[in-house]
C-alpha cells in the first residue's frame, strides 16, 4: 500500500475519532445544561455552562463521581447560587460558613463547588466508600453516624431518598452519550455497605417507613451499580 495513502487513512480515522469525541462531550454537555434550565428557570445558558463545567473539572480533579455531585447539587439547591437556607448554608452545594473556611474557598460558582466536591470526597474516604454514610456526613454530619441516630432524622432520611430518585435521571443524561474523559470514578460498589436485607410484606399498602427506605438503599446501590457499569462500558 502507498505510504501516502496510508498516512491519509490514519489521519482520517482519528478526525473522525476527535470529531465523535467532541459531539458525545458536547451532547452530555447540553442534555445536563436542559435538565438544569428544567429545575432552575431562572438560569441562563452561560451560568449553566460554567456550573456544568465546574463540576466536571472539579470531580475529575478529586476523583469522584460527577453524578453524584450533581444530584446532590439538585437536592440541596435546584442550582441556585443564590439560595440560602435557614441553617446558613449558601450557594449551589449549600456550604456552611465553617466549610468555606475548612476547604480555604469562597463562595463563587467555583469555590461553592469546589469545596462541595472537597467536602464529598472528604466524607466518602472517612466512611470507607459507604455511599449512605457519605450522604449522611454531608446532610448532617458524621456525629449523627453513632448509634445509627440519623435513621430518625426526617430530613437526612428523606435527603437520601430523593438523591437515589435523582441520581438515575442525571446518570442518564450524562453518562448516555459520553464517557467521564480522564475521570476515576470514586465510587467502588464492592467496598460499599449495604445489608440488602429483602423484607416480605404481603400488602405492599402496609410498608412501613423503616421497609420502605432499606428498599430504597437496595435501589440506590443498584442505580449507582448500573452507572458504573455503563461508564466501564463506554470505556
Amino acid at each position: 500500500m502507498n505510504i501516502g495513502k496510508m498516512k491519509n487513512k490514519i489521519v482520517r480515522f482519528f478526525l473522525i475519532i476527535l470529531t465523535l469525541s467532541i459531539y458525545t462531550s458536547f451532547s452530555a454537555e447540553k442534555e445536563i445544561i436542559q435538565y438544569m434550565k428544567i429545575h432552575n428557570p431562572k438560569l441562563s445558558d452561560q451560568e449553566a455552562q460554567r456550573i456544568y463545567k465546574n463540576v466536571v473539572y472539579y470531580s475529575n480533579e478529586y476523583e469522584f463521581d460527577p453524578v453524584l455531585v450533581f444530584s446532590v447539587m439538585k437536592t440541596e439547591s435546584h442550582f441556585k447560587h443564590s439560595t440560602v437556607s435557614s441553617a446558613g448554608a449558601k450557594g449551589l452545594m449549600q456550604l456552611m460558613p465553617f466549610n468555606f473556611k475548612e476547604f480555604k474557598v469562597n463562595n463563587t460558582v467555583e469555590g461553592n463547588i469546589k469545596g462541595g466536591v472537597m467536602h464529598l470526597k472528604r466524607d466518602y474516604e472517612s466512611t470507607k466508600g459507604n455511599i449512605i454514610k457519605t450522604l449522611v456526613c454531608y446532610n448532617a454530619g458524621c456525629g449523627r453516624l453513632k448509634n445509627n441516630e440519623w435513621r430518625k432524622i426526617k430530613e437526612t432520611t428523606n435527603y437520601i431518598t430523593k438523591i437515589n430518585e435523582v441520581y438515575p435521571e442525571i446518570k442518564g443524561l450524562y453518562y448516555a452519550n459520553t464517557k467521564s474523559k480522564g475521570s476515576k470514578i470514586a465510587i467502588n460498589i464492592n467496598d460499599m455497605d449495604f445489608e440488602e436485607e429483602t423484607e416480605e410484606i404481603e400488602e405492599p399498602k402496609k410498608i412501613t417507613k423503616q421497609a420502605k427506605f432499606q428498599q430504597n438503599k437496595i435501589a440506590f446501590k443498584r442505580n449507582i451499580i448500573d452507572s458504573e457499569r455503563g461508564a466501564d462500558e463506554k470505556n
